[in-house]
């Protein structure tokens, strides 16, 4: 009975998410249909010691563009454009341009594992830096900015300066291995990272150390035997072993033989594919799944080891894949994004995801209209969202005055929300 259920809450979630993913006209908080990317601002300390270099790494996935079809092939037209500010918010270096993506295929067009790899390179003086980065599918005339704070001032406070950490990417395709999105999606055996130092007074030792939730997994330290200047990009091959699906710290420090200490720090996760934000650890992602399943299920998933909870999770989603013989699993795609966006759009008093406006977006996706009041002022604030494919409408009330916007309970008796928290 139990698993007849779950069989029908699937169908008709899957039928209820591909729904969500057809263009309609909605006013959510957010538009989703923005082009998405990540870009990551990279510095290196420079031989004058009065400028640094900030490389700007851009990663577009063909899936964010628009193409259209013209003859044999498919085309798409970007613009990017980078605005690198100081700390005044006044502009020091920037860039723009657009560019003509051309494939063979319509499958390419949709595809989520091919990317643009587009690198620029800039210097500028040392200081509290703000980088922005802004996409333009030039076909439908939207853009996403995406902006990044970076405090290099104290680049060159003493005889020694260390760049960034670069960590690299040996699953990613073509020429660029930079891990773009901080995140691994398999449990690695080696870790591959580099850094630039620049200093005047050797031997140098050099340290890193990588952390998961505050607790150290390893450290190391190397010695340079060099006694003069030196202005070298480090490289470190670094084996691992007890890898989980978690988030990690990696900490590199560095101390010439005058006693001058620097240190830089970066982060990445360890995540299982198909889940695009970040988690604390797959237990999160496993909690999620309480709008698909019961509680037996996520505590079955919850048992065990770090690899077994991963194992099964996998297991789980891939019996529901709607295409089990491609790599991308749009089901799991779906619910997942769903899961971030209301993260970052309803999290008031608790996560957005277990909030009620949560779990309607999460089960129904975007609504048709949002009508918001009141218009009142002796009216609590209140929205109506109206699914009109679907034939639903589900009023929230924000009775505290705070944003945390509850279900009106006359909802709450029907069986769709019998997984409500």
């Amino acid at each position: 009975m139990a698993k007849s259920i779950l069989k029908l809450i699937t169908i008709s979630l899957f039928i209820l998410l591909v729904w969500g993913c057809t263009e309609r006209k909605v006013s959510p908080e957010k538009d989703l249909t923005l082009p998405d990317f990540s870009f990551v601002g990279l510095s290196e300390p420079l031989a004058d010691k009065k400028n640094i270099k900030v490389s700007v790494h851009t990663k577009l996935p063909y899936s964010e563009l628009q193409f259209i079809r013209s003859g044999g092939e498919f085309i798409a037209r970007y613009e990017i454009g980078i605005n690198i500010s100081d700390k005044a918010k006044e502009r020091i270096a920037g860039n723009i341009w657009s560019d003509t993506l051309r494939v063979d295929s319509y499958q390419k067009t949709r595809s989520e594992t091919d990317h643009l790899f587009l690198v620029k390179s800039f210097t500028v003086p040392p200081s509290e830096l703000t980088i922005s980065v802004r996409v333009t599918d030039l076909y439908t005339r939207k853009s996403r900015v995406l902006e990044d704070g970076v405090d290099q001032s104290k680049m060159y406070v003493g005889e020694l300066a260390l760049g960034n950490i670069m960590l690299i990417d040996d699953q990613s395709k073509g020429e660029n291995k930079l891990l773009m999105d901080r995140s691994f999606y398999e449990i690695m055996d080696t870790l591959r990272f580099s850094a630039r130092i620049l200093g005047e007074n050797g031997p140098y030792s050099v340290s890193y150390e990588l952390t998961a939730k505050d607790e150290s997994k390893l450290k190391q330290t190397e010695i340079i035997d060099h006694s003069g200047a030196i202005d070298s990009l480090l490289s470190f091959v670094v084996p691992l072993n007890d890898m989980h699906y978690t988030n990690y710290m990696l900490f590199l420090s560095a101390k010439d033989g005058t006693g001058n200490h620097v240190t830089t720090k970066t982060n990445f996760g360890v995540h299982i594919q198909g889940i695009k934000f970040d988690v604390g650890d797959v237990d999160e992602a496993v909690k999620q799944l309480i709008y698909i399943t019961d509680e037996r299920q996520i505590r079955h998933i919850l048992s065990g080891s770090a690899e077994d909870i991963g194992a099964k999770f996998r297991s789980f989603w891939a019996a529901i894949d709607p295409t089990p013989k491609t790599v991308e699993n749009e089901l799991m795609d779906e619910y997942y994004r769903r899961v971030a966006f209301t993260i970052e759009a309803f999290t008031v008093v608790t996560d957005g995801w277990r909030s009620d406006r949560g779990m309607i977006y999460i089960l129904f996706g975007p609504p048709d209209e949002i009508q918001r009041g009141p218009f009142e002022i002796n009216r609590k604030p209140y929205q109506v969202w109206d699914y009109f494919r679907l034939g639903k409408q589900f009023v929230f009330r924000d009775e505290t005055g705070f944003g945390d916007y509850r279900l009106d309970q006359t909802y709450l008796d029907e069986n769709d929300w019998r997984f409500r928290y």
